[in-house]
């Protein structure tokens, strides 16, 4: 039976934002890694602290570290980013940042910048969001191809984008190279979509994968730790050929204080059934 490669899994600092940048780097190197999603927060990378100098010294510790950025994803979670919101003040500083986050992205020399879309006011036409997202990504799509580097596109639940099939639809619209899909596991939960179903209408379009347990609420668990069907997707990721990269995405604070053996059971999960 065909397997992923070792060499699609990456490592990431999503469950080190506790530590300092140097912590995490060594941790990377004790976990035999070389292909990172990076994670652009506080303190590590958060756009708001981060000048033109600052982004190309953590380019230089990440390659004097043997690292490779393949994806790069900026906060979007815990600060009020959104693309899909009828304020336009919040709505236009958004669009900057995500614009600030492809400027990184091209300086760390990631090909992939992660997006999720935020979502609009509770009780707002979810149509009338979702428009004014396509309308915001054809301009921040210009600027991934401005400076080189193709957004993947993240749904959830939460958002104007709230599935892979909402994925699809604005990339089509788009109708650009620069904008491809990136699939999440507990994403795939909360849309009630499975793995085989989007890997069979839109797989060319998939680059990244977002690839955790759940139990329930809990999300971003260690592969294996939860009740998602993850071999099963592992076995349609191989069987659909699957070329890209998955990350590992434990987000949040539940791992910080045990954050590399968390990293190395997920990379244990996921290594052991690669070739």
């Amino acid at each position: 039976m065909a397997k992923i490669k070792r060499e699609q899994i990456l490592g990431t600092n999503f469950s080190y934002t506790g530590h300092r940048f140097s912590y995490w780097l060594e941790s990377m190197k004790r976990l035999d890694v070389t292909r990172v999603e990076f994670y652009g927060c506080a303190p590590h990378c958060y756009l708001y602290d981060v000048t033109p100098q600052r982004a190309w010294s953590i380019a230089r510790q990440l390659k004097e570290n043997g690292l490779e950025v393949c994806v790069f994803t900026a906060e979007q979670c815990n600060y009020p980013v959104s693309t899909a919101i009828n304020d336009y003040r919040v709505r236009e500083r958004s669009l900057e940042y995500y614009e600030r986050a492809l400027d990184v992205a091209s300086v760390l020399g990631s090909p992939y910048m992660q997006m999720v879309t935020g979502g609009g006011y509770i009780g707002d036409d979810p149509e009338e969001d979702f428009q004014r997202t396509v309308d915001a990504m054809y301009r921040i799509v210009r600027h991934a191809e401005k400076v080189g580097v193709t957004i993947v596109l993240e749904s959830d639940p939460t958002t104007s984008v709230k599935s892979m099939a909402d994925v699809a639809r604005v990339i089509s619209l788009i109708n650009s190279p620069n904008l491809e899909a990136l699939i999440d596991t507990n994403g795939l939960m909360g849309s009630g979509e499975d793995m085989e179903d989007v890997l069979n209408k839109m797989g060319k379009h998939v680059k990244h994968m977002h690839f955790i347990d759940a139990i329930g609420p809990q999300h971003c668990l260690i592969p294996g730790t939860g009740e998602l069907p993850l071999e099963k997707d592992l076995e349609v990721m191989a069987a659909y050929g699957y070329t890209g990269t998955l990350t590992p995405e434990l987000w949040g604070n539940r791992y910080n204080d045990c954050c590399e053996e968390a990293m190395r059971q997920s990379l244990d999960y996921l290594r052991s059934r690669a070739e």
